[in-house]
């Protein structure tokens, strides 16, 4: 019975804090569909750029979906990996962060191949770009990291104590002083199936300069 109200819980757990994670895509798609419905005069070009910007978000919006139904189902299955290089992952989704807000990101990326899944190294990076900008103050920017085989991301937040950086990629996992903060506290648990779908190890320590660090380490060539 018990093992039975653990995993009710689990569930609702599951489904409350999905809708937390849907909001963000969801709030920017109907606003820019709002926009265009009243603007009558907007130029060719704007329009367009406000269409790409929807169709960013619909397909960010099917990622975020697929990976709730992956934690939910406790699977986190991959296609057969290929050679990825980590510092393009980083790059692209880098860039597609930038499209998304306003905060600013400074890349320091040299070329490391490992074995892989792209478009998941690519949701890996992005949910850690989404938790420093969660904890960083507005006008910080944040710093990313690759080389071999590493991606780490420094925020300029309050960091992580020591005695969280154990549990901050469990699934569900807050600290009682987040609780006010957006988000659902499925992004890191994400990350770190990802990872350790490929094989590595995710990890938090303190970013130079004051705030947190938090990334992953792929083996040499990664795993396959």
């Amino acid at each position: 019975l018990r093992a039975l109200d653990v995993s009710r819980e689990q569930q609702r757990r599951l489904v409350q804090d999905a809708a937390h994670e849907l909001r963000t895509p969801l709030t920017s798609i109907k606003a820019n569909v709002d926009w265009l419905d009243q603007a009558q005069d907007v130029d060719e070009a704007t329009r367009s750029q406000t269409l790409a910007g929807v169709r960013r978000e619909l397909v960010e919006l099917n990622d975020v979906i697929t990976e709730i139904i992956d934690l939910a189902t406790d699977r986190h299955e991959l296609p057969p990996f290929q050679s990825v290089d980590l510092a393009q992952a980083a790059e692209a989704a880098v860039d597609r962060f930038r499209a998304r807000s306003d905060r600013t990101v400074t890349l320091h990326a040299t070329s490391s191949t490992v074995g892989g899944d792209p478009e998941a190294l690519r949701r890996a990076v992005t949910n850690l770009l989404s938790n420093a900008d969660k904890y960083s103050p507005p006008s910080a920017p944040i710093r990313v990291d690759v080389e071999a085989g590493g991606v780490w991301v420094s925020d300029r937040g309050g960091g992580i104590p020591p005695e969280d950086r154990a549990r901050v990629f469990d699934r569900f996992f807050r600290r009682d002083a987040d609780r006010a903060q957006p988000g659902s506290g499925l992004g890191l648990s994400i990350v770190a199936g990802i990872v350790e779908a490929h094989g590595g190890t995710v990890g938090v320590g303190d970013a130079e300069g004051g705030g947190a660090l938090v990334g992953f380490q792929l083996p040499d060539g990664g795993a396959g």
